[in-house]
């Protein structure tokens, strides 16, 4: 009969072992989620594309203020591509951002919304602000040149040599007026990567955009005579039921949304905050667009003389 071999004493049995490695690992894990959870969400949002911006938590005063936290600087697009010229504007801390891309009204310039470039990008958005082919471009055309600027936006952003280089995430919104807006509401449509949009004033006559779903922010003028939202944006508001969306008739005419014209502190804190919520899913700016802190501007009839909006965001 084969002896029975005992352990001798002191010695651990291999259950026992497993036990104190198991042990180990979990302390471990404990230490790592602890450390993550010690990263306050309120000084860091993620973009949904693994990358995190470090931002402050917004308030009224920062959101209304000209410039947002980050420093900025400009580069020049030197072929442009599909479009009539770019300037990119970009945050200079590291990492990667967002791409949004600004198209101007009919015969309109980059000048239309180049007062919205710095003020995006320095809320973390790498913004390329557009000139058309022409200035007579229809709002189709349009459409097609955000797609454009967009394509070329990230290929700028993957080519090394230049002060963009892996500035861009591979997300993109747009924004627009007049005419531009409309292109804004044909990139929604017809092009899956953009992912939130701001038409401002837009105008498209017999425009269908009821399959836009992406999140939609229109800004609308209640003296317009060119592009009223009751003509354009309202009813692509009504017909958009898939889609979260934001409308805002403020005092102006239909140049309210340009640069040089209506309230920019109050236009820009909206524009920013909806692309924020939509872009990089950083709910700390919902409030300002569904909670406590817009009801001020959004009762104050000498502000804001229409709201509606698929809140909760």
């Amino acid at each position: 009969m084969r002896p029975v071999r005992r352990r001798a004493s002191g010695t651990s049995s291999p259950l026992r072992a497993r036990s104190r490695v198991l042990s180990v690992v979990t302390a471990l894990v404990t230490a790592v989620a602890a450390a993550l959870l010690s990263v306050s969400p309120s000084s860091a949002a993620s973009d949904g594309a693994g990358s995190v911006r470090a931002i402050p938590d917004p308030t009224t005063a920062s959101l209304e203020a000209t410039n947002g936290p980050l420093a900025t600087a400009a580069y020049t697009v030197p072929n442009p591509s599909g479009y009539g010229s770019g300037t990119i504007t970009y945050p200079t801390a590291s990492g990667s951002y967002p791409g949004i891309v600004l198209m101007p009204g009919y015969q309109g310039t980059q000048q239309n919304l180049q007062w919205l470039a710095p003020r995006l990008a320095s809320w973390g958005f790498v913004v390329v602000n557009v000139g058309t082919l022409t200035l007579g471009d229809d709002p189709t055309s349009r459409g097609r040149q955000i797609s454009a600027a967009g394509t070329q936006l990230l290929s700028i952003s993957a080519t090394a040599g230049n002060p963009v280089y892996q500035k861009v995430n591979g997300t993109l919104g747009a924004a627009g007026h007049s005419m531009g807006g409309g292109g804004v509401m044909v990139a929604l449509r017809d092009d899956a990567r953009f992912k939130a949009g701001v038409p401002t004033a837009p105008y498209f006559p017999n425009g269908n955009f009821s399959g836009v779903t992406d999140p939609t922010f229109f800004l609308t003028c209640a003296s317009d005579p060119v592009a009223h939202g009751n003509t354009y944006a309202l009813p692509w508001y009504n017909s958009m039921t898939r889609a979260e969306k934001l409308f805002v008739e403020v005092p102006g005419d239909h140049l309210c949304p340009m640069t040089g014209s209506g309230n920019k502190a109050k236009q820009g804190k909206l524009i920013v905050s909806f692309f924020s919520r939509w872009l990089y899913g950083d709910t700390r700016f919902a409030p300002f667009l569904c909670g406590a802190p817009r009801e001020a501007d959004k009762n104050n009839p000498a502000l804001v003389t229409r709201w509606q909006d698929s809140c909760p965001f």
